[in-house]
């Protein structure tokens, strides 16, 4: 037998041995390698540490939603009787089938002692490389972000575990996912945005507390009545928090800070320190703490955290979201195989219903670019050529067709430009050096058209055309043929809602921002880059999220009362989750950030002005913690999941809202939708129930609670 047939019976040998070593084992998670991530080298051999963890099958989640639904509700007899975190963990309880099954794979692959933490419903492993790669048969690489730097190691082909394994389970997260920052931030440009023009208000903890009917003297004073910011890879700067009590001579705060400090490494500061100013502005006294994710955890890891927290913060705000059915661009280990977008917001769903039930309040900014979202989008909505370059910045002010499409003559997959910016194709094609010359050749052939691309002052396309979009001429080139926009149903949502902000379980809270005049607030609207703020607020209806009954009735009347105004029936389920719920303002926020680039914690620091739902939410949240104080002073239980609250209150005692009538939010951050939500008198898709007047709503509260005024 010769040298060659040796070699080939050897890898024979191999594969067989392969195929019945996979046979009883499915794939439970796959990674896609997503844009400008790099696969450098093989890491499967490394003792490098990597943390994942298990999500084990749970139980009763029915009798945790009934307790929920109950605590929360205030016309309930179980209003605010909330269950111990022991309690609430004994109820989803996984199976002890599902832990052994676990606890065993784990040990048959020399895993245990302090490399395994157990909880209620999941496993937390934390082990060398080598070992993970033998778990789930596959190998490990290390991958590099081109954009940032950041290095991860995941999984490079299918990972596998045996069925009975997988049965047990409802995905893993951590070996999979290549999260690149799809979160928001708030808009800051100073070298674009100019606070002092016109006659803008600068938003100061003063003006809110002013508007907002806030007493001065209404200060915290229990230290176990807790209030949480959530970060993900962001950071904030104690020099820069300093400054800014400083300035408005506050008094200086309590902040705990939990996580890893990233600002060493290049991470973003201005959402942190946007966060923590203006939580501790408005919640003067209450102790806050920081609690930060680094790179590759996401909303699922802060609730399990949160739950885990023997005295949690009692009031918690989130500024990020993403795509509702994008999650899988997030986390990707959603992937092709083991589980999806929807499945990941149910299993997050269920953690978000367990902090109800222990009392706590969850608030989240609802997004800043409008119901048509931007990035995670299909794209697939018209703009309207009638506010072309809203934002300013380009050449021309008006454009007769302002949106083209972008299609691949190898695979038929689409862009709409620039609508669609952020969605993966888009990504992808934009990133092509042929397509570049496409567009070139496009400009070209409509030159009678003066057809141009052009940059809007933030930095974004747009298409400028003399002629209408009927009388420009499609090209096929370079692999892609370009023609206009036209919109047909079936090419993908018009409006995309974003999560955890869509969540029927949190509070949703959109944005406002004030018009003015000689430096006085003269009215409340809806914050959209149509009145010059830098974002639009969010608002709309989950894909997928059913409805809750506490939201029924305003969501039934909104519909039916502005029915000339409404969006195309098919853009929308009127059955689903409709948000926000409530809204503050989000327009202009004066804060600090510091410039010390050796030492980003330090000053020297300076001011800047900026925007987004990210302002509204955690200055929101603070006069919350203020109220909950007060309510424990009295011997009382804390607020909880806030909604069912608010809607009721709306219809009792609806001077505790400002109701805001005025906007919409059919723009984005740059484009402007033809179609989107527009305020209206009470309940809306834009901004709620509207803002709240403090005293008013505090005084409902306490008389509902029974405390003595």
């Amino acid at each position: 037998m010769n040298n060659k047939i040796l070699f080939v019976f050897f890898i024979c040998l191999i594969n067989i041995c392969l195929s019945l070593n996979l046979e009883n084992k499915v794939i439970i998670a796959h990674t896609k390698i997503p844009l400008f991530w790099k696969n450098e080298r093989d890491v499967s051999s490394s003792n490098d540490l990597i943390s994942f963890k298990f999500l084990l099958k749970q139980n009763n989640l029915d009798k945790l939603k009934y307790y929920f639904t109950e605590v929360s509700n205030p016309k309930s007899e179980l209003y605010g009787q909330f269950l111990s975190r022991e309690e609430i963990n004994e109820i989803t309880r996984s199976d002890e089938v599902h832990f052994s099954n676990v606890l065993e794979l784990l040990e048959h692959h020399g895993i245990g002692g302090d490399e395994i933490l157990v909880f209620s419903d999941y496993i937390t492993v934390t082990t060398s490389l080598k070992k993970a790669a033998s778990i789930f048969s596959t190998k490990f690489s290390q991958y590099r972000n081109l954009k940032n730097g950041v290095v991860r190691n995941r999984i490079s082909g299918p990972a596998y575990l045996p069925k009975e394994i997988a049965n047990s389970i409802d995905f893993v997260t951590g070996i999979s996912e290549l999260i690149d920052s799809k979160v928001k931030t708030p808009h800051h440009d100073r070298k674009d945005y100019d606070a002092s023009v016109g006659d803008d208000i600068l938003i100061t903890p003063n003006v809110l507390k002013h508007y907002y009917n806030v007493p001065t003297s209404v200060i915290g004073h229990d230290p176990n009545n807790l209030q949480g910011i959530a970060a993900f890879t962001d950071y904030f700067s104690v020099g820069a928090l300093a400054e800014f009590v400083k300035e408005y001579e506050l008094p200086t705060p309590n902040v705990t800070r939990n996580g890893t400090d990233c600002l060493g490494n290049g991470c973003d500061q201005y959402e942190s320190d946007l966060d923590v100013q203006y939580m501790t502005a408005m919640g003067i006294g209450i102790p806050t703490v920081f609690m930060a994710h680094g790179d590759g955890k996401w909303i699922l890891d802060f609730t399990q955290d949160l739950m885990g927290i023997s005295n949690p913060p009692l009031v918690n705000s989130i500024s990020y979201g993403w795509a509702e059915l994008s999650q899988c661009d997030i986390t990707d280990g959603c992937g092709q195989y083991g589980y999806n977008s929807q499945q990941y917001v149910d299993r997050t769903d269920t953690e978000f219903q367990k902090l109800g039930t222990s009392g706590i309040s969850v608030l989240v900014s609802d997004g800043d670019d409008g119901a048509p979202s931007l990035g995670g989008a299909s794209g697939n909505c018209p703009i309207d050529t009638g506010t072309y370059c809203p934002t300013g910045g380009c050449q021309h002010t008006k454009s007769y067709c302002s949106e083209l499409t972008f299609q691949s003559t190898k695979d038929g997959s689409f862009c709409f430009f620039p609508m669609g910016i952020g969605a993966d194709a888009c990504s992808n094609f934009l990133n092509d050096p042929s397509l570049q010359d496409a567009m070139n050749a496009f400009a070209q052939k409509n030159s009678k058209c003066n057809l141009a691309f052009e940059n809007d002052r933030t930095n974004l396309p747009h298409v400028y055309s003399e002629c209408t979009c009927t009388q420009l001429q499609n090209v096929t080139t370079e692999g892609y043929t370009i023609a206009p926009y036209q919109f047909y149903q079936e090419n993908g949502a018009i409006f995309t809602g974003e999560y955890p902000t869509s969540s029927p379980f949190v509070t949703s809270v959109g944005a406002t921002q004030f018009l003015s005049r000689n430096q006085n607030i003269s009215q409340e609207i809806v914050c959209s880059i149509l009145e010059g703020a830098k974002i639009t607020t969010g608002g709309g209806f989950s894909a997928f999220q059913k409805q809750e009954d506490y939201q029924n009735e305003a969501v039934k009347g909104y519909l039916s009362n502005n029915q000339g105004s409404l969006p195309p029936s098919f853009s929308y389920d009127p059955s689903m989750r409709a948000y926000p719920d409530i809204s503050f303002v989000g327009h202009n926020y004066n804060i600090y950030a510091s410039t010390n680039n050796g030492d980003l914690d330090k000053c020297p620091c300076s001011n800047l002005p900026v925007d987004g739902t990210s302002c509204s939410s955690p200055a929101l949240a603070g006069l919350i913690s203020l109220i909950n104080d007060k309510l424990l002073a009295n011997g009382k239980s804390p607020l909880g999941f806030l909604n069912p609250l608010l809607y009721q209150m709306a219809q009792e005692y609806p001077q505790a809202f400002n109701d805001i009538t005025a906007g919409s939010n059919r723009c984005n951050r740059s484009y402007c939708c033809k179609m989107g939500w527009s305020a209206a008198e009470g309940w809306d898709p834009v901004s709620g129930l509207g803002s709240i007047d403090f005293q008013s709503f505090e005084s409902y509260v306490l008389k509902m609670k029974g405390v003595t005024q």
